[in-house]
């Protein structure tokens, strides 16, 4: 991917685009920005094995769901981190009363992410429907598990 900085990404586009994949997207009718950023990200393949280099991010601004009583949730920031034949995955909030985190790697045969959201403190009452609807809940938290 060529290089460019969050504060001037690559890809810029609205976050409504995503309801056109379909499920879950559509249900979710997303609103914000969807903006793409790499620093050195380079991606080979060869047969069966894939090695990655560099970082590329994708940052959701000012997202926004019809399943939500809060807007925006917030913004947040996954950055897919090459480490060879296993880049990782880590996932941040930059702001918002939806909290996400988490992190993963994408193995050449498979993905795994773990992560958690929650809600700022005040928010948590407008954001328990959508805490159920993330993941599993533990508590306050809600576990995000993929793989």
């Amino acid at each position: 991917l060529p290089d460019a900085t969050p504060e001037q990404p690559w890809i810029r586009w609205p976050a409504g685009w995503l309801s056109g994949l379909g499920t879950p997207w559509n249900t979710l009718a997303p609103d914000g920005v969807i903006a793409i950023s790499a620093q050195g990200f380079v991606f080979e393949g060869r047969g069966a094995a894939v090695n990655v280099s560099g970082v590329a991010q994708v940052e959701l601004r000012d997202f926004s769901s019809r399943l939500a009583q809060v807007a925006p949730l917030g913004s947040y920031r996954m950055g897919l981190v090459g480490g060879g034949q296993t880049p990782q995955l880590i996932l941040t909030t930059i702001q918002g009363p939806l909290q996400l985190s988490g992190q993963g790697s994408l193995g050449a045969k498979r993905a795994q992410f773990r992560g958690e959201a929650t809600a700022a403190p005040g928010s948590e009452a407008a954001l328990a429907n959508l805490l159920n609807i993330i993941g599993r809940r533990e508590g306050a938290r809600s576990i995000i598990s993929v793989g």
